[in-house]
């Protein structure tokens, strides 16, 4: 769509950057403000200007569009106009699936992270496999939460590589229970960084079941795997603990304490002991 002049001289009225890039210079707050509220009713249609003047990173024409749209989110949770902030995500949600450069993909990810909830969930899960996109898409998800988990389970078993392991860690964050199955899976894989991200996983549940699996992957050869193995069980066993089920989290200390006999560990035999002397 072509962009109207009147948005053109609003876009224009934002401050301009300093030669570091940053927006330091002519800075009149209330000339901002007020521009921005004028983009803000003009609805769908300078939302969309906005979203096509952007340029690419370092070019003149990016600047005063990125920061126009930014601060017109902002503009949303501050007057508290849900029906606005609800209509703009949506827009920018459906912009993921333009003729868009993955820069600005990843500005309108980064923009959903922030004033995003679970209207954009869906958009941002078609980006899960697409390399360049996959980790500003995660971010926000992660960000949104209500909803999030959904497309990132189903994006796993089309991903790959790089991310396969962003999503992977997403679940982890999120503590989705019903990715349970697909960490366990991914604790067997040849690549260090999945089974790592799925042991993190695990632990972040707090299921009983998962005990055995972690001690196993704690088992590791000294190094960085056996390192990080052993905080996950450390994990588990503080949120069994928290849960009441002082059994469990006894077995896993009792295990690191009889285990980890080695100098170069003699922390995590004392963290044992001591989590075990407090139990």
């Amino acid at each position: 769509m072509a962009v109207s002049e009147q948005l053109k001289a609003l876009v224009g009225q934002m401050p301009d950057p300093d030669d570091r890039g940053m927006y330091t210079e002519n800075i009149d707050k209330e000339k901002i403000e007020k521009a921005i509220a004028t983009i803000h009713a003009g609805g769908r249609d300078n939302v969309q200007g906005l979203i096509e003047m952007l340029g690419e990173p370092g070019s003149d024409q990016d600047v005063k569009p990125h920061y126009a749209l930014h601060n017109l989110a902002n503009h949303t949770v501050i007057a508290k106009d849900e029906n606005g902030r609800r209509a703009l995500c949506e827009m920018l949600a459906e912009a993921l699936s333009g003729n868009y450069s993955p820069y600005i993909k990843g500005f309108l990810c980064q923009t959903l992270q922030w004033f995003g909830r679970r209207e954009s969930v869906t958009a941002l899960g078609k980006l899960l496999t697409d390399e360049d996109l996959c980790d500003p898409a995660a971010m926000a998800l992660v960000a949104i939460k209500d909803g999030a988990a959904e497309p990132l389970r189903a994006a796993l078993p089309r991903a790959a590589g790089r991310c396969r392991l962003t999503i992977l860690h997403s679940l982890a964050a999120l503590a989705d229970a019903g990715a349970a199955g697909a960490f366990k899976q991914a604790l067997q894989d040849e690549d260090r960084e999945v089974r790592l991200a799925a042991g993190a996983g695990l632990a972040r549940l707090g299921d009983a079941g998962a005990i055995e699996l972690l001690l196993t992957a704690a088992e590791a050869d000294p190094g960085w795997e056996r390192t990080q193995a052993a905080k996950h069980c450390l994990v588990l066993a503080e949120k069994l603990a928290a849960a009441g089920k002082q059994t469990d989290a006894r077995r896993i200390y009792q295990h690191l304490r009889d285990t980890r006999r080695d100098p170069s560990e003699a922390y995590l035999r004392e963290a044992a002991e001591k989590a075990l002397a407090a139990a």
